[in-house]
């Protein structure tokens, strides 16, 4: 059995090293600075969690968007297992797999024991299928509309575990140990979705660190949404609008996700055109 504890406090930050050869790299790419936008900052999360800045040996990453189902997303996990979902063709289409979780929750209200099951249960999937499936590049997704309780201001600050018990949904528990996992094993996590956000913002307060692994891919219609991505400190990739959160921003962002990959393996560098050293610096000069 998995120790949280030790897990946690064995989660090591990015690379900030090689982020900033990485960003030093984007900015001597021939176009103006910075105008990738968040294409770049997504490469750069990326390469400080492998810490691979050489751009010959940076790889398209192997990615998945893992699903964390109940027996009251049955409808939604019967479509996608027969490939009738939206989310199977974006993420064809992303070259993303998709992993459905399915989770069984013997009680109707969880209780702190149910609650660590449910953590460990997403710690040892997530464990199981990044190493078993080499996945570089991991995504949180949990079906249908999410919403805030009443009493969320409330309760926000409160223990994360008492926070759990609060919103008495053995998914996000389960996501709240998945994003740990990927944490502590250095693979950087998409956010989808109002639920997957709410599962990282528990995530933070029992690991700080496994925030910095986060990537926020769209803003959906869904109430608090935004709010909660700005409180953690985060942009979101797209303004997509989509109802829900069950994966679809993350295909989409995942596509993008290549597109900054493939910029920084195969754009020239100023160096490499053999621009004049006086332009090179003049484009990397502060406004």
């Amino acid at each position: 059995m998995i120790d949280i504890l030790e897990l946690v406090s064995n989660i090591r930050p990015l690379d900030k090293t090689a982020m900033q050869e990485a960003r030093f790299h984007f900015d001597n790419l021939i176009k103006p600075k910075r105008s990738l936008a968040k294409l770049e900052d997504m490469v750069c999360l990326y390469i400080g969690a492998t810490g691979v800045t050489n751009a010959v040996e940076l790889e398209y990453p192997r990615k998945v968007i893992s699903i964390w189902a109940s027996e009251q997303d049955k409808l939604f996990v019967e479509k996608i297992y027969a490939g009738r979902e939206p989310l199977n063709y974006l993420a064809e289409k992303a070259k993303s797999e998709v992993l459905v979780t399915e989770l069984v929750c013997e009680k109707s209200t969880l209780t702190p024991e149910s609650i660590i099951d449910a953590l460990l249960t997403g710690l040892e999937t997530t464990e199981n299928n990044i190493k078993c499936n080499g996945y570089q590049l991991f995504s949180v997704a949990i079906p249908g509309r999410y919403i805030l309780p009443a009493e969320w201001k409330k309760i926000k600050d409160e223990d994360p575990y008492y926070i759990l018990q609060c919103f008495d949904d053995v998914r996000i528990a389960a996501a709240v140990g998945a994003i740990l996992m990927s944490a502590y094993l250095r693979i950087p996590v998409m956010l989808d979705g109002l639920a997957s956000v709410v599962a990282a913002y528990i995530a933070s307060k029992i690991s700080p660190v496994s925030l910095a692994y986060c990537i926020a891919t769209n803003i959906t219609t869904e109430e608090g949404q935004e709010d909660l991505i700005k409180e953690l400190g985060l942009s979101a990739v797209l303004r997509l609008q989509i109802a829900q959160g069950q994966g679809e921003g993350t295909a989409l962002a995942f596509t993008l996700f290549d597109a900054g990959i493939k910029a920084y393996k195969e754009m020239e560098t100023f160096a490499q055109a053999g621009v004049h050293t006086e332009v090179e610096e003049f484009s990397l000069s502060k406004k």
